[in-house]
């Protein structure tokens, strides 16, 4: 690897990697002429949903095979800038209990970047994106399906998606929860059949998704199917010969009984019950042909990095949608976001770039809650931001938005930290006193304004003709003033020297 993200030829680099339930997956890629280009690709069959016992917790010999698996891969991306690689956790890191905050954290010293737990509509928009990357054709209605070890998406949209599932069945939970004795056909029941008959059940609300759409398959369990019914090729899944496969499976003893062409070793302990969930699948939303692509999650990961390097971050779209729903006043969210940046740009003129946009982020998205009630609006938003599905972000991102929208005025809420969710103290006090500055929903300079971080806590340094002309004001900074004693922060508010 290099100590930059360029070839010789000057192309980008990127990286995706993502870990999921049964499997994780490392993908390097560059673009040349806007065409994606697979530089390098590694999996590991961790099973990492296999560790996680009734109360959420992971078994220590699972946390260390998956641990084992990402110092393989830390070499690939180790010499990546931090904006070109992205590492996401799915469906076993979204249940597991804080007590995972550990393995993360082991994780994140290994591969030297943070971990990005995302909601079950993010990782079925990653899979859309990968999957419409691939795409042949000219634009037509698409139904995405993608089984992964703990949940499975399905997406039903054109160029972009228009709906989006994600399912709480996958083939490792299904495993555990059907086949863990290893036994398929035990004579008076049989698991497969059971297995198929609760994915049917799961989708009873979703049969409209597959109607009129070209449906495709993608990652681990489709491709082992397809390559099963054709010879190792991925050609389309056929409703007969998925029957008929599914049949044959069915009449077998064990799992360990299965003996099928082109069938990976390590794909077989998961098998019975990732074919059951795509039959279900076939026979609840009536699928006559699937075709299979060979992109999913990661390559959807890496056409967003290179999408937000080109100026394209879906997580802006994300937020001026909210706006627009929320009428939120965009004359409002500017003037605090502006006002906020500056005093952010005084206290940290070397801050990253992650950190403005946060900031910046928050303050378009301040008065979100407004719209529902004048006197809870920051509860309100806050709830909102933290439970929204909001296309591009992850679960941390969304807690630490919540968290400033929550703490923009008044006494600063004390709250647990954990993995990916660290409070932080400059971006709230420069929210909190933009939002003092244009409490009145008027534009209003700060030029001789000074922040400066004093020790462990602040100094606000104010020309006293500025005081002088915003009274009010001065009020409220000397209320933020004990908001800040309360933190046992110590926010100090001393007259600015004039030239």
């Amino acid at each position: 690897m290099t100590n930059n993200s360029t070839t010789e030829s000057n192309h980008a680099r990127y990286a995706a990697l993502d870990l999921g339930s049964n499997s994780f997956h490392l993908l390097l890629a560059e673009f040349r002429e806007l065409r994606m280009v697979r530089l390098h690709t590694d999996r590991a069959m961790v099973r990492l949903a296999e560790g996680l016992d009734s109360e959420r917790n992971l078994a220590p010999e699972v946390a260390e095979r998956a641990l084992e698996a990402l110092r393989r891969f830390a070499p690939v991306i180790q010499d990546l800038p931090a904006d070109n690689v992205r590492i996401v956790g799915t469906n076993t890191l979204r249940m597991a209990s804080t007590q995972a905050d550990g393995f993360l954290e082991a994780a994140e010293s290994i591969l030297g970047a943070p971990i990005e737990i995302i909601s079950g509509i993010e990782e079925a928009r990653l899979i859309f994106s990968g999957v419409m990357a691939a795409a042949e054709g000219p634009p037509r209605l698409r139904c995405v399906v993608d089984i992964g070890g703990g949940s499975t998406e399905l997406v039903r949209g054109v160029e972009t998606p228009k709906q989006l599932q994600s399912v709480n069945m996958g083939c490792v939970a299904f495993n555990r929860r059907f086949f863990d004795s290893g036994k398929i056909d035990a004579g008076k029941r049989n698991n497969f059949v059971r297995a198929r008959r609760a994915a049917q059940a799961e989708l009873q609300e979703l049969q409209h998704m597959a109607d009129e759409a070209l449906v495709m398959g993608a990652s681990g369990t489709i491709k082992s199917v397809a390559r099963i019914l054709n010879d190792g090729e991925l050609l389309p899944i056929l409703r007969d010969d998925i029957d008929q496969l599914a049949e044959k499976v069915s009449r077998c003893k064990t799992v360990e009984a299965i003996d099928l062409p082109h069938l990976d070793p390590l794909r077989r302990p998961v098998f019975a019950s990732g074919l059951a969930i795509l039959h279900g699948i076939f026979r609840e939303l009536d699928i006559r042909e699937m075709q299979v692509s060979p992109f999913a999650i990661r390559e959807g990961i890496v056409h967003d990095l290179a999408g937000r390097a080109q100026g394209g971050d879906r997580r802006a779209d994300t937020v001026a949608y909210m706006m627009e729903r929320s009428e939120i006043d965009p004359t409002q969210a500017k003037r605090v976001a502006n006002t906020a940046l500056q005093f952010f740009g005084q206290l940290n003129p070397h801050s990253r770039v992650a950190e403005r946009r946060l900031l910046h982020w928050a303050a378009d998205l301040h008065e979100v809650g407004l719209s529902l009630s004048h006197s809870s609006f920051r509860k309100l938003g806050a709830f909102m931001i933290e439970h929204a599905d909001m296309a591009g972000f992850s679960r941390s991102e969304q807690e630490n938005l919540a968290y400033l929208v929550r703490n923009q005025r008044g006494d600063i809420k004390a709250v647990q930290e954990h993995y990916g969710f660290h409070p932080n103290n400059d971006l709230l006090l420069c929210l909190r006193l933009a939002c003092i500055v244009h409490r009145d929903h008027v534009d209003r300079s700060i030029t001789g304004l000074q922040l400066a971080a004093d020790g462990p806590g602040y100094t606000l340094a104010i020309p006293e003709d500025w005081l002088y002309q915003y009274p009010a004001i001065e009020d409220l900074l000397s209320m933020e003033v004990d908001c800040w004693d309360d933190k046992n922060i110590k926010l100090t508010l001393t007259q600015a020297s004039s030239d």
